[in-house]
């Protein structure tokens, strides 16, 4: 390894400078007070499915095991939910940071229609929108909340919109130990066991949404899980050394390939160490029949880039690596076990499929589609196009400067073609093909295709700017 520099950051830093989450967080059994009006409640009995989402921070899906990687990093999940459900080979994220993604989530809209940016972090999702938990609540569902991680989805920021109960008492951790699967685990079943068990349920259907953090930096996997894959390496790399990557994304700190293969084996024990306690999660749903009629779904808010295109962390580009994330679902007796689909979908997908399932009225604001009709074939294959986003910053001043990409980034794919389209940078746009065996751009063709990149250019700019009269290709 060559190290450049061997300062570690101090932590505020190192957590993207949010320093604004020292604000109150919330664990509370009482919804929130920008939600509408209750709905009536559900009889026991109800055949009104519980509803459980899962999200894991920075899980890229070429790095779980029931999409083909090498490494046996997701056994529980390969079991218990693909084997049983469906899996969706091309699922991507909105945006490839936190609060964005997941606002698009929770809205089925798209961060730049919700307003999530780097400049409105502090309120990432505004009371005006009408989030999945608040839909749920208005039909009758008890809606309860456990978040961990240090910042982007605490209540502060709006997701605890629509929820009974959210516990996001892990938002005030400022350690670089992150809060742990196996804490969130203890939180949520200590929750279900003697508040749910004991007295809640049988009287609503549950939506239950549970978020971990595990795969994201530090890479710092507890034992077993820091040398499951890479017991024999004496480099001098750490997890404390490489911190978020700001070292190795500004060049200071350069990875040896054998350095890059132990922060690559951390990144897979931080996943199969979540694995190990989803796995304790889901078995302790099905011991208190929560499962019995459920409708889980399991996903991530972004990958993670590893050093292709010379990129590390997550928030600066929009290739696959970091847009690329698992999507499955289970609702035993409704969705056949076993299904694979390859239709290119959208994680902000989930709030209108949700609704379906629930016979829902789904807004026509929604930029979202179900994909209850994918999954039931009845919908038609590789027609759609796909779109991602995230700004840029150019103030070296700004705490997140390091992250973001300089240029605002907005991206297209329409099957296996990909418009990444710098805003302002004429000659800073992309385009990729695709290719079938790879998810990943390789040979920038946009010289070689005008005619393609003038028809994405003008369908981009149609679904991220619909306001606007737009010039020839080529000026911007």
């Amino acid at each position: 390894m060559t190290i450049k520099h061997r300062y570690v950051y101090g932590f505020v830093a190192l957590i993207m400078g949010i320093s604004f989450l020292g604000c109150l967080t919330t664990s509370v059994d009482q919804r929130s007070t920008t939600t509408a009006a209750a709905g009536a409640p559900i009889a026991p009995g109800s055949s009104l499915p519980n509803v459980i989402l899962i999200i894991v921070d920075t899980l890229r899906s070429d790095h779980v095991s029931a999409h083909g990687y090498s490494r046996p990093t997701t056994p529980n999940l390969d079991t218990l939910i693909a084997a049983e459900g469906v899996l969706f080979h091309s699922a991507s994220v909105s945006a490839p940071w936190t609060c964005p993604s997941n606002a698009a989530v929770m809205t089925g809209r798209s961060a730049s229609a919700v307003g999530s940016t780097w400049e409105t972090i502090g309120k990432t999702i505004p009371p005006g929108e009408h989030t999945l938990a608040e839909h749920l609540y208005d039909a009758g569902y008890y809606t309860a909340g456990f978040t961990s991680g240090p910042y982007c989805v605490n209540g502060a920021l709006g997701f605890d919109q629509g929820f009974d109960r959210y516990d996001d008492s892990f938002a005030a951790n400022t350690s670089p130990n992150k809060a742990r699967a196996e804490e969130v685990n203890d939180l949520v079943i200590d929750w279900l066991d003697n508040t749910w068990v004991a007295g809640l349920g049988g009287t609503k259907p549950l939506f239950l949404f549970v978020y971990y953090f595990d795969p994201h930096t530090w890479y710092d996997p507890p034992p077993p899980y820091d040398t499951l894959y890479d017991p024999d390496y004496s480099g001098p790399l750490t997890p404390e050394l490489f911190g978020h990557g700001q070292t190795a994304k500004s060049g200071e700190l350069v990875l040896s390939e054998r350095d890059l293969e132990h922060l690559v084996a951390l990144y897979d024990g931080e996943i199969t160490y979540w694995d190990f306690h989803l796995g304790q999660l889901l078995n302790h749903l099905n011991g208190i029949n929560l499962l019995e009629n459920a409708l889980v779904i399991i996903t991530a808010d972004h990958g993670e880039m590893l050093g292709e295109h010379g990129e590390w962390s997550h928030a600066g580009s929009l290739y696959e690596e970091v847009l690329r994330v698992p999507l499955l679902m289970r609702y035993t007796g409704v969705i056949t076990p076993g299904m694979k689909i390859n239709t290119p979908v959208q994680t902000m997908d989930l709030m209108p499929t949700v609704l379906d399932y629930i016979n829902i009225p789904i807004s026509d604001e929604l930029q979202a589609l179900s994909l209850r009709s994918v999954i039931e074939g009845t919908a038609a294959t590789n027609t759609r196009s796909i779109f991602s986003e995230v700004d840029g910053i150019t103030d070296p001043n700004h705490s997140l400067y390091w992250a973001a990409p300089r240029d605002d980034l907005r991206a297209i794919r329409q099957d296996e073609w990909k418009l990444i389209y710098h805003r302002g940078q004429y000659d800073g746009d992309e385009l990729y093909q695709l290719k079938p065996n790879s998810l990943y751009e390789t040979d920038n063709l946009i010289q070689q295709q005008p005619d393609r990149v003038r028809q994405l250019h003008f369908d981009l700019l149609s679904f991220f700017f619909p306001q606007r009269i737009y010039l020839p290709f080529g000026q911007k």
